[in-house]
């Protein structure tokens, strides 16, 4: 007998790892995940060349220590049959793994655990410091929305993560918006900065944990290594330079107003429900004290409502925005309301939190 445990000791690392399984099929070993057992520890890995997991699991089993590697969504699916506390029993057979549990049986295919290009770090280690892992997971949460998918331009596709006088920045912006978030660091770290692809920030989102423990950040001149007590996180880097963001950011915006984030963003769904135009424009007329949003499709039908805003200015404004921005801004955000800063009608809107300097955000209007 290769190994007995039950069904979730391995099922949950797995569940996460397979998220960073090579479905490009680069190489065919790729799509297997590598399970090394030392004692009562299991370590999950899977990687696909550019970002790799590892997740290291407890718990009570029986079993030699060993290295193998097996298809990653077969055996999730597998796994996945079984109830919550069952005992899984895998023998090794040949080139094969036998699983089963009761009179449930499978055989996968298990190449070589040799052959698995396992990542190492090759780098000179650039700084290291130390944060929250809920802390950091807000702050990814607040703007991971606004990095752009598949540009040509490539830095975009991506965050900027940036260690500058004791701050920790996070940028993200596929230049029609711009997130930035940052948070002040307990370690003393030299400035740094580095672009963690979109797939990164997308999977380290979710292996975070709403808890008290620190996730460890090593930056790399072309990798990033995350850590904490039982998960670890390798990544590549985007080469390139990232824009000047503080530049995008508007500082001379001085018509505010006030809203309300929940019934904004209801407001926003009611008003969609008709359906929208190609553009995806939604309208901002905002009066003394008032704000009407609208929306128009292609049948030339319309929709709209107001809500009450504070406003305090006579001279009416009307801004066109894409709707799919305001509703991932008002989504993601945590904050009751969120002020709005607008020049005019035509240049990009600030928008920050009340009282506060750690989350702004910037969204450029559509052109009317």
């Amino acid at each position: 007998m290769l190994l007995k445990l039950k069904r979730d000791i391995l099922l949950k690392p797995l569940v996460l790892t397979n998220g960073f399984v090579d479905k490009k099929m680069t190489m065919p070993i790729l799509s297997n995940v590598y399970i090394k057992k030392i004692h009562n520890n299991i370590t999950t890995i899977a990687n696909d060349m550019e970002i790799q997991v590892s997740i290291i699991s407890s718990g009570d089993m029986e079993g030699e220590d060993f290295t193998i590697t097996l298809p990653g969504k077969k055996l999730q699916d597998i796994l996945k049959i079984f109830t919550e506390n069952v005992d899984i029993t895998f023998e090794r057979q040949d080139n094969k793994v036998l699983i089963k549990s009761g009179k449930t049986k499978f055989t996968l295919q298990s190449p070589p655990a040799e052959h698995y290009p396992l990542i190492k770090v090759h780098d000179d280690l650039i700084c290291q410091f130390s944060i929250n892992q809920m802390i950091l997971k807000g702050l990814i949460g607040q703007i991971q929305y606004a990095m752009a998918d598949k540009d040509s331009r490539g830095f975009l596709n991506g965050m900027l993560f940036e260690v500058k006088n004791g701050q920790l920045n996070l940028v993200a912006t596929d230049a029609h918006r711009l997130g930035f978030a940052t948070t002040p660091l307990s370690d003393t770290v030299p400035n740094s900065s580095t672009i963690i692809p979109r797939k990164t920030i997308l999977e380290l989102y979710k292996l975070l944990e709403d808890s008290g423990e620190d996730l460890l950040i090593k930056i790399y001149p072309t990798q990033v290594f995350f850590e904490t007590s039982s998960k670890q996180l390798i990544t590549k880097v985007i080469d390139g330079k990232y824009p000047d963001y503080e530049r995008v950011i508007p500082m001379s915006n001085d018509k505010l107003c006030l809203i309300n984030r929940q019934n904004l963003l209801q407001a926003v769904d009611r008003v969609s429900v008709i359906g929208i135009d190609k553009l995806k424009t939604i309208t901002f007329d905002l009066s003394y004290n008032k704000l009407a949003i609208s929306c128009h499709n292609e049948e030339q039908e319309d929709s709209r409502d107001e809500l009450e805003v504070e406003f305090a200015y006579e001279t009416a404004l009307k801004v066109n925005f894409n709707i799919n921005y305001v509703r991932e801004l008002l989504s993601n955000s945590e904050s009751e309301y969120l002020q709005w800063a607008f020049f005019d009608g035509q240049r990009s809107v600030l928008v920050t939190i009340p009282n506060e300097t750690d989350f702004k955000s910037v969204i450029m209007p559509l052109r009317a």
